[in-house]
């Protein structure tokens, strides 16, 4: 663990240089049954990094990972950096032409991958002329490390982060050693993270969260740090990890929570008593989950709304561990705590700052706050303003004490007869209904009425449920959404399951969704259509 005197590291290079100079043997983290310590870890990346070297690469380069969730990633990842190149971790199973336009926004002169996902890869490089090297793991181990390394500065480019896309194309943001550094220390402490703690990851290491929150954290603060492969198809597996090691930190999206209160059964020998914090966001934060999980699972204020986003590293706002939930004055949003220290959180409308209780846009300034956009200077002047405020595009309050509420996102609103509605509030409500297993509000616009109408799309849980069935659960979602909004939908759309566009971290893709419906394009998945009223 760092004493409170020590200063601290400049460079993610120098934070694992110091913890295998002075904790070689410790474990860093467990993956598998596998325990790999801080001097493997070391010993490794200096390995490959001479394997890269020799493959040509060198200082400033590109090089993009497409790895599942492996020691051999953290080798890659620390051994392109010790070379003073820019790692970039891919989403290992977008579709080829999606990666393609990683591998060239991104510049990228290489691609490490494994056997898995060659074929993809393969591929995509044929999309992307700019990389000119194909490499796999064995193709750097064993190799004798560089004789000279360059000394990595705080304002060096630490790697490229792509967002998951949920309201655009993915875009690549940059973010230096110093914004990787200072969030990670400032949210550790936010969160009560120590090495006291043992941390159980789920979460995929081409995520912010669980890159930066749950792996690189840890060794700052010396708390133990088990990984799991990012699959929930059987979230028990999490819940027994957790058990198993007594974790007392997690995190997790709000859909985590739900699958296991869903597809949970039987929770005898789960014990989850060790549990202090368990994170909730990436996505809309849903009252009725957190209600849900800690009641199946007899836990008490430890699950606790978060928020962040890549363009600002990663946490913005941290719930205190062990404090109550608490709502926005209105009743309708929970809060996601105060920002943590050295963050500052402004809520405008247009340019203009709003008082305390009033909704508007997000802005952000902080330590975390990315350079920019890579290879998109117009992009990065649209969401950074000159005096260093991140324009988030997420909507939101501030009460009188601080605490912030998210209320939704700029692009996502739902606009009928002039009133905004937040798709979260609808699809709350509509995921209320027995049999449904998740669904999204959209907003689509009508010539004819001038205005929006409200569409529920809601995946069903057994597809092959018969008529009655499926009216019953769409007359349901439409009373339970005009009682509670006031606003009847237009249209309930019953699918099936794994139909609702999600990106790679889970959030519902709503503008992609919008699209699908005015294409056509959900035809073969709908199970039940229900129009209110006609165009």
């Amino acid at each position: 663990m760092m004493d409170r005197g020590q200063t601290l590291p400049d460079t993610l290079i120098e934070l694992m240089s110091w913890r295998n100079r002075t904790s070689s043997d410790w474990t860093y983290f467990t993956l598998l049954g596998q325990e790999v310590s801080y001097g493997q870890l070391w010993q490794s990346s200096l390995a490959y990094a001479g394997g890269l070297a020799r493959a040509g690469i060198g200082r400033g380069d590109k090089v993009c990972l497409v790895f599942p969730t492996c020691a051999e990633f953290f080798y890659t990842f620390f051994g392109i950096m010790h070379l003073g190149a820019v790692p970039v971790p891919l989403y290992p199973t977008l579709g080829a032409e999606a990666m393609a336009n990683m591998f060239r926004n991104s510049e990228a002169t290489a691609v490490v991958t494994i056997d898995w996902f060659r074929e993809n890869v393969e591929a995509a490089r044929a999309g992307a002329a700019n990389v000119k090297r194909f490499l796999s793991p064995a193709d750097l181990e064993g190799m004798e490390p560089p004789r000279a390394l360059p000394t990595a500065r705080a304002e060096d480019v630490s790697f490229i982060q792509y967002t998951s896309g949920s309201t655009s194309q993915p875009r690549g943001v940059v973010l230096s050693h110093y914004n990787v550094m200072a969030t990670m220390a400032f949210m550790a402490e936010a969160a009560g993270v120590t090495s006291r703690d043992t941390v159980v990851s789920w979460l995929p290491l081409y995520h912010d969260m669980g890159l930066i929150g749950c792996s690189f954290t840890p060794p700052l603060v010396g708390a133990r740090l088990i990984l799991l492969p990012p699959d929930l198809r059987n979230p028990r597996h999490w819940l027994e990890m957790m058990t198993a090691e007594r974790a007392t930190f997690s995190v997790s999206p709000d859909f985590g929570y739900r699958n296991c209160v869903r597809n949970v059964k039987d929770v005898g020998g789960l014990d989850l008593s060790n549990l202090k914090m368990a994170l909730s966001g990436a996505e809309p934060v849903r009252l009725s989950t957190i209600h849900a999980f800690e009641e199946k699972f007899g836990l008490k204020d430890v699950m606790a709304p978060c928020y962040g986003l890549a363009e600002a590293t990663l946490a913005v706002a941290v719930w205190q561990r062990g404090e109550p939930i608490r709502f926005d004055p209105s009743g309708r949003y929970l809060s996601v705590g105060k920002p943590c220290r050295g963050v500052s959180v402004k809520i405008v409308h247009g340019e203009v700052d709003l008082p305390p209780g009033h909704e508007g846009e997000i802005l952000v300034k902080s330590p975390g706050v990315m350079q920019g956009y890579y290879n998109n200077a117009e992009l990065t002047r649209q969401v950074l303003t000159p005096d260093g405020w991140l324009r988030t595009g997420d909507l939101g309050l501030l009460d009188a004490q601080g605490y912030l509420s998210i209320t939704g996102r700029i692009k996502d609103l739902i606009i009928i007869a002039g009133e905004n509605i937040g798709p979260a509030e609808v699809e709350e409500l509509a995921d209320e209904v027995a049999g449904i297993r998740y669904s999204a509000a959209v907003g689509i616009d009508s010539e004819r009425l001038g205005t929006q109408r409200l569409y529920v799309i809601a995946e069903v849980r057994d597809a092959n449920a018969d008529h009655e069935t499926f009216s019953r659960l769409a007359r349901e979602i439409v009373q339970r959404v005009h009682q509670g909004r006031g606003h009847r939908p237009a249209r309930v759309l019953l699918v099936k399951p794994q139909t609702i566009p999600k990106t790679s971290s889970g959030k519902i893709q709503r503008s992609r969704l919008s699209q699908m419906i005015q294409a056509g394009e959900l035809h073969d998945q709908i199970l039940h259509p229900t129009g209110m009223h006609k165009d």
